[in-house]
C-alpha cells in the first residue's frame, strides 16, 4: 500500500500559471505586509528571504554555546510526559534551531509545559521529498498533537491544513 502522499495528486488537480501566480502574488504581499519595518530598514532581508544573497549569521548565533542535550529517556508508547519550557528547550537548540538536526517550529512552543502520553517512539519515517526511508533517533510523537500553524505565525506553512504530527526530541520532554 502506498502512502496516501502519493494519491493526493490524483484526488485534486494540477496549478495553472495562474493559480501559481496568483500564490507568488500573495505570498510576496503577505510578507512584505508582515515585515514592512525590517525591509524599511534593511532591504537585504528580502533578498535573502528570495535567495538571491546567503542568509547572514548572527553574530550571537555563533558566539553561542554549544546546546546541552540530555541523557535519552528511552521513551515508549503510553508513558506520560511534560514539554519542557520554551527556555529549556532552547537551552538544547544550536544556532540553527535545531536538536540533534531536527528543528524546533514555532507553533510547537503552544505545547509547552502541557502533559502528553507518547503515542510512539519513531524510530524510521518516509521522506517524500527525497522517496527515501531515514532512521531517526531519540524521537516520538505525542496523542492529539498535530501540527496546525495559525495563519498570522509569519512563516511559509502558515494555514497548512494537513495536520501532522508534530516529531519531539526526548530532550525536549521529561517523563512524569
Amino acid at each position: 500500500m502506498d502512502c496516501q502522499l502519493f494519491d493526493l495528486p490524483e484526488a485534486g488537480r494540477k496549478f495553472t500559471w495562474v493559480d501559481r501566480l496568483k500564490r507568488g502574488v500573495h505570498w510576496a504581499s503577505s510578507y512584505l505586509v508582515r515585515n514592512t519595518r525590517r525591509l524599511v530598514t534593511d532591504p537585504a532581508v528580502l533578498l535573502e528571504k528570495l535567495h538571491v544573497v546567503r542568509p547572514r549569521e548572527d553574530a550571537a548565533r555563533r558566539a553561542a554555546a554549544a546546546p546541552t542535550v540530555p541523557a535519552p529517556l528511552d521513551l515508549q508508547e503510553g508513558e506520560r510526559v511534560r514539554v519542557k519550557s520554551i527556555e529549556q528547550i532552547g537551552a538544547t537548540l544550536d544556532g540553527e534551531g535545531r536538536c540533534e538536526g531536527l528543528g524546533f517550529m514555532p507553533n510547537q512552543a503552544a505545547f509547552c509545559g502541557r502533559e502528553f502520553l507518547v503515542r510512539q517512539r519513531i524510530d524510521r519515517f518516509f521522506d517524500e521529498r527525497t522517496r527515501r526511508m531515514l532512521r531517526t533517533r531519540r524521537i516520538v510523537i505525542l496523542d492529539d498533537v498535530y501540527c496546525r500553524p495559525a495563519l498570522d505565525l509569519g512563516v511559509d506553512y502558515a494555514g497548512c491544513q494537513r495536520s501532522c504530527f508534530l516529531f519531539w526530541k526526548e530532550a525536549w520532554l521529561e517523563r512524569i
